[in-house]
């Protein structure tokens, strides 16, 4: 038995190397700083919901406004809230263009409208007369589909188009 113990204590120390060391040291200070950073960027909505997600894009006659989200992720519901100018007794309709009907998948959508026709990728939603006059809103709930970027056009009423860029995370 006298012989293990002073077999064990007579073996060399670890070898340090000052280059790994300096490595290791630096992964802790800045790993942690790096961690605290991407859960921020999280809680602000970087990746999704979020005050860095939330987004609002308006036509260049003001006649129409979407309220949408910037980040979201694959197969996650997005919402989008588009208001625009309609005269009072007049039916209007949402034209929804782009990659918006390749990349997104319709769940929700308030009011329903009466008619919808699609031609070359667009969706045509024909709503019907309104009796009060002004401000409308649809409602849309969406999922993606893929991931990447998307690029979505919205027209009402053949008003100049607003222009939506999102980007989908896996």
């Amino acid at each position: 038995m006298a012989d293990s113990k002073s077999s064990s204590s007579s073996s060399a120390p670890v070898a340090e190397h000052p280059f790994w060391l300096r490595v290791e040291n630096a992964a802790r200070q800045y790993g942690f700083v790096l961690l605290i950073l991407v859960l921020l960027a999280g809680f602000c909505g970087l990746f999704s919901k979020g005050m860095f997600s939330n987004g609002s894009a308006v036509n260049s006659n003001h006649s129409l406004k979407v309220d949408y989200e910037r980040f979201g992720r694959n197969q996650s519901d997005m919402d989008l809230k588009v208001t625009l100018n309609a005269p009072p007794g007049e039916s209007y309709t949402v034209t929804l263009g782009g990659q918006f009907m390749d990349m997104f998948e319709i769940e929700a959508l308030y009011p329903q409208p009466w008619r919808f026709s699609s031609h070359n990728g667009d969706m045509t939603l024909e709503f019907h007369d309104q009796p009060e006059g002004g401000l409308h809103t649809l409602w849309l709930s969406v999922q993606p589909r893929h991931s990447g970027k998307v690029v979505s056009t919205l027209r009402a009423n053949q008003q100049p188009a607003v222009t939506l860029t999102q980007y989908i995370y896996p």
